[in-house]
Parts: C-alpha cells; sequence; structure tokens
C-alpha cells in the first residue's frame, strides 16, 4: 500500500470511528418497574444519568418546587450524573416528618439553600419523565388552563407512558367533542406504541366515538390487529353502531387476522342490521376472511342473532359462494335449513348444494334436511 493509499484509509477510519462514536452519545436507554408501592426510573445516555426512586404515596408542591407530603415510612431519591459529576437528594418520612439529605460528589452537603434550589429545579424534569404526582397535576393543570394546559405539559414530556398516562387522566375530565379531538391528534402524533394509544382510548367515552370519522382514524393508526380489537369491542358493544352498519363492517375490513375480524363482526347487533346492511356484510367482509371456518362460523351467528326469516335467511345463503370447503358449505346450509326451513328457502339450499358441493356425502346430508 503506498503512502497516498495509506492516508486514505487512515481517514475512511477516522471518519468510521468518529460516526460509531456520535451515534453511540446520542444513544439512551429508559428502564421503569413499578410494585404496588414503589417505583424505579432509569435514564441514562454517554453524558448523564437520572435516578428516581419512590416509596409509599408522594405528593408535589403546587409550585412543583418541593415535596410537600410522603406517608410514613416513605421515600424519595432523585440522583443525577452529567459529565462525571453527580448530586443526589433523599427525603424520607420515618414519622416526624420530612427529612432532606442532600449530596454533591457523595459527600453530604447542607440542604439550604443549594439543595432546596437543586430540588426545585429537578421536581419539574422528575414529573416529566416519571407519573409521580400526574393525578394531581392533571387536576391543577386543568383548572387553570383547561385541557390546552395539560396538553401543552404533555408537548414536553419524553415517553409514550408518561404521556398516555396524562392524556388517559385528562380524558376523564368533562371534555367537550373539540378538548376530546385535540388530546386523540396529540395521542396519534406523539405516542408510538399501540398499547399505549390503546391506554387513552380506554378512557374515552364510547359516544364519541359515534363520530366515525374519528374512529376510522383511530384505528387506522393501530398496527396490531390485537390493538384494533381491544379498541372496537367494547364500542361494539355499546349502542354506538347502531344504525351505522355498513360503517361498522367497512371498520372490521381494516383488520388482517380473520380471528380478530371475526371476533369483533360476532359482536355486531345483527338484529339492528338492516337486510341491505346483511348482504353488504355477506357481500364484502365474508369474501375478505380467508377462513373458511370463520366465514362459516361468522354467517352462522348472524343468522341465531339476526331475526331470521325467510328473506334474511336467503341472504346469508349467499355467503356459502364464497366458501370453498364442502364440509362447510353443508354445515352452513343445513344450520340454516334447521333455522329457516320455508320451502323457498329450502329449495335455494337444494339448488346451492347442487351447484357447489362435490362430494356426494355431504350433498346427501344437505338433501336429508331440505327435502
Amino acid at each position: 500500500m503506498n503512502t497516498s493509499s495509506k492516508t486514505h484509509f487512515i481517514w475512511i477510519l477516522i471518519v468510521l470511528l468518529s460516526s460509531v462514536q456520535l451515534l453511540h452519545a446520542q444513544s439512551s436507554t429508559t428502564s421503569t418497574s413499578r410494585t404496588t408501592n414503589s417505583s424505579n426510573f432509569v435514564y441514562k445516555d454517554d453524558n448523564q444519568k437520572l435516578k428516581i426512586e419512590s416509596n409509599g404515596k408522594i405528593e408535589i408542591s403546587s409550585d412543583e418546587k418541593s415535596i410537600s407530603f410522603i406517608s410514613p415510612g416513605g421515600s424519595l431519591k432523585i440522583e443525577k450524573t452529567i459529565f462525571g459529576n453527580s448530586r443526589s437528594i433523599t427525603i424520607k418520612n420515618d414519622g416526624a416528618g420530612l427529612e432532606h439529605d442532600y449530596k454533591e460528589g457523595g459527600r453530604k452537603k447542607p440542604f439550604e439553600p443549594d439543595g432546596k434550589a437543586w430540588l426545585a429545579e429537578m421536581l419539574p424534569e422528575m414529573m416529566n419523565t416519571t407519573t409521580l404526582g400526574a393525578g394531581k397535576r392533571v387536576d391543577r393543570l386543568f383548572a387553570n388552563g383547561g385541557a390546552k394546559a395539560v396538553l401543552a405539559k404533555v408537548d414536553q414530556m419524553k415517553s409514550d407512558y408518561v404521556k398516555s398516562t396524562y392524556l388517559g387522566l385528562l380524558m376523564k375530565k368533562n371534555l367537550s367533542p373539540a378538548e376530546t379531538s385535540a388530546c386523540i391528534d396529540m395521542t396519534l402524533a406523539q405516542i408510538d406504541s399501540d398499547h399505549y394509544q390503546l391506554e387513552v382510548y380506554k378512557s374515552v367515552n364510547p359516544s364519541y366515538f359515534k363520530d366515525f370519522n374519528q374512529l376510522n382514524k383511530v384505528v387506522a393508526a393501530l398496527d396490531s390487529d390485537h390493538f384494533k380489537t381491544e379498541l372496537l369491542k367494547p364500542i361494539f358493544k355499546t349502542n354506538v353502531t347502531e344504525g351505522k352498519g355498513q360503517e361498522s363492517i367497512n371498520l372490521i375490513k381494516m383488520l388482517d387476522s380473520d380471528h380478530f375480524k371475526t371476533e369483533i363482526a360476532k359482536s355486531i347487533s345483527f338484529s339492528s342490521l338492516s337486510d341491505q346492511e346483511l348482504k353488504f356484510m355477506v357481500n364484502e367482509l365474508v369474501p375478505t376472511i380467508d377462513s373458511d371456518h370463520f366465514k362459516n362460523d361468522l354467517l352462522k351467528t348472524a343468522a341465531d342473532k339476526g331475526n331470521m326469516n325467510e328473506a334474511r335467511a336467503l341472504i346469508i345463503l349467499e355467503g356459502v359462494k364464497s366458501i370453498d370447503s364442502d364440509h362447510f358449505k353443508a354445515d352452513l346450509l343445513t344450520h340454516i335449513c334447521r333455522k329457516q326451513g320455508t320451502e323457498k328457502v329450502k329449495a335455494k339450499i337444494r339448488e346451492t348444494a347442487k351447484s357447489t358441493i362435490d362430494s356426494s356425502h355431504f350433498l346427501g346430508e344437505v338433501a336429508k334436511c331440505a327435502s
């Protein structure tokens, strides 16, 4: 390797090492563990480490500059290290009031004035990175500035967990539709985790989702079919979706999983579906389900719960066309035959069986019922 090549190689190596160091410097880890009465929080990167340990009930003053209450036997410890320089404060209640233990570089220092000033500086940061004092903080912010004040504070927070806690608490207030919409917009914009998005939505009054535009927006933002199902199931169990059968079915079509599609669809109030909406489900939703088992399960549920009459039985029979398995075709046909066995329905069952079922065994089973 000549001198020019060596120089070029060294410069490449320097650039690569610098890039690795930069990426490493920007990395961070956050961990939170909780038990019934205590929590531990750790945040660290290459420049700093913040550690917060709490035990018992802790209340923060309304100006967020001091601790106003710790339950007997409880404690709070805040420790921060920046470029190797550490400070910590431990506040305990041993039954005789609050005791403050302040240290710089591991050496004990008087709490007044430096420790008190540092605590006042740290508490807002602590409250923005943990859920300590969240309930009363939301109450205070909402009382003074409404939903806007809470949302402005949420905008300063780092983790999905803390943001979802604050937004969930806010959602439990008596919010206007516009304020609820603003909370949902912030949830969509700032919380990545499906789990924590759902934690916020659990606090929303289901009646809000009568606005299907909002419901569609929320469902579309969730990646996991599991979480979409967890959101939709309690909503579908209310009367929110009644009279909106086609819109409800379109929501279900947004899921990929046959299992979850069927699970939600079976919770539809089939008795409230119009004939047109039932036809839409049979023609538009059922064919999007790949599994014959789940198709059959859904169609039989519709037959059992859907104010069955001759006209509705004939609509459900159309679903047989999207089933491949002779076994499930025969199972659905015989089920409807027993449920609504008018001559017109039986004639349609015989016609459907002859044109779609190849197996003589299953044809015989259907013929026995529909004769």
